[in-house]
Order: C-alpha cells, then structure tokens, then sequence
C-alpha cells in the first residue's frame, strides 16, 4: 500500500508524496492537462501544485521547474508511483 502521507525531502524543502506526483509528471513531460488526467483531479488543482512548488523552490517558470524535476527523476522513480489509467474495455 502506498503511504500518501510520506514526505520528500529536497534541499531541506519537504514536499508531499502529491507533490512528488506531480514533479514526476513532469519529469516525464506531461502537461498539466496529462497530468490532471493521470492524477484523476483538475487542471486547475494541477497548475496551483506546480504553482506552490514552483514559489517552494523558487523556480521562475516552467522551465526551471521541468528542470528541477528531471534533477529528481532517478530518486523520484524508485519511490513515486503513479496510478495506472484503465481505458474503456469491451469484450
């Protein structure tokens, strides 16, 4: 079972497992429409994340936060999962 209530740690800056959800996305080049998609949330509650974290870590745009999330990736993926989306199924 996966402990959503873990914290990351980067530069002595804590971020939630969320967090870590979305910088992972990121990482992975999604857009905040891919990643609300895969999150099962909103687009807008995806742009306040990465907003949050982009004054958090004091990243001046999106670029230096797909940065900062690639930096993280390799850690990122040995602790973060993403849910897994199953499409329409037909017999």
């Amino acid at each position: 079972m996966i402990d959503h209530n873990k914290f990351f740690e980067h530069e002595g800056q804590k971020f939630t497992y969320r967090e870590a959800q979305i910088i992972l996305c990121c990482a992975q080049d999604m857009t905040a429409r891919e990643t609300a998609d895969c999150l099962f949330v909103s687009y807008n509650t995806i742009k306040t994340h990465r907003e949050h974290i982009r004054d958090r870590f004091d990243l001046h745009d999106h670029n230096a936060l797909y940065r900062f999330a690639l930096k993280l990736l390799p850690e990122l993926e040995k602790s973060v999962t993403l849910p897994i989306k199953i499409g329409n199924v037909t017999d």
